[in-house]
């Protein structure tokens, strides 16, 4: 396990520490799993050097997972977006008495994180000389912080011609793997991003003597194309949505996970200049 580039520090004597971490590239499959979650929070917590109470952990749907382990110094708490590979953690403590290192290595480890980021390293209730809590001049508001999951904003801030969105949901059932069911799925893509389907849609099998049998699929559309294919090996439908004006890829996303039952996704999206 290798060390931070710059040691966590602390400014200040305090009554609390407060460390927010951002942790990208992470497994999805770790991320959507909530029991796994929970278990490696607890153990990171643990490891960190802190008294561990209780936990609590609960999974969205279709996916995603908060939780929070209560420790005796204060807790460890956690938000996860599979589909981006990306989780939001925050750890506060009541004093120095935790590794902040430790546990955000541990974390990191855990989770296959390839990128983490401390983003903040703050000092609660900072301390004076004589024991009292400092209260510091306070500041004007500072503006509101932007939606930075606002997909039609970025379509717009780039002045995009066309949004590309791949989505590749994980761990679908084998009765999914019928030309019936995808055609039934890009009907319903087709009338959620209120497009013209341009004739039928074709869906057909494949055999790749490396990576398996298969569904391939094409629908084109008024504005755009949908296609793809579903690996029975894997048991992912790896789905490639491109449309010459702007749809939400969240509630496209959402859509197939559901209609394909499947256990996680993850999700790419590209703005076409």
């Amino acid at each position: 396990m290798s060390p931070l580039e710059q040691p966590i520090s602390f400014k200040n004597l305090a009554l609390g520490r407060h460390l927010t971490i951002e942790y990208y590239d992470c497994s999805a499959q770790i991320l959507a799993d909530v029991k796994t979650m929970e278990q490696l929070f607890v153990d990171a917590a643990k490891r960190s050097g802190a008294t561990v109470l209780e936990s609590s952990f609960h999974a969205f749907q279709p996916q995603g997972v908060s939780g929070i382990v209560v420790i005796c110094e204060s807790h460890f708490a956690v938000h996860a977006w599979p589909e981006y590979d990306y989780a939001a953690v925050d750890i506060f403590t009541c004093g120095d008495q935790i590794d902040f290192e430790l546990a955000a290595q541990t974390l990191r480890s855990s989770l296959q994180s390839r990128s983490m980021v401390i983003s903040h390293a703050l000092s609660r209730g900072v301390l004076g000389q004589n024991g009292a809590v400092l209260r510091e001049q306070s500041q004007e508001s500072a503006p509101p912080l932007e939606n930075t999951m606002s997909w039609r904003k970025r379509y717009e801030s780039a002045d995009a011609w066309g949004m590309l969105a791949s989505v590749d949901v994980y761990d679908c059932p084998e009765e999914m793997f019928t030309s019936g069911n995808v055609c039934t799925v890009l009907k319903a893509l087709a009338r959620q991003l209120d497009a013209t389907p341009c004739g039928q849609n074709c869906c057909a099998s494949f055999h790749d003597p490396e990576r398996g049998d298969g569904l391939r699929f094409t629908q084109i559309l008024d504005s755009g194309t949908i296609t793809g294919r579903f690996s029975l090996e894997r048991k992912t439908f790896y789905c490639d949505i491109f449309m010459c004006r702007f749809f939400d890829p969240q509630e496209l996303s959402e859509t197939l996970i559901n209609a394909l039952n499947g256990s996680y996704y993850r999700l790419q999206v590209a703005m076409r200049q």
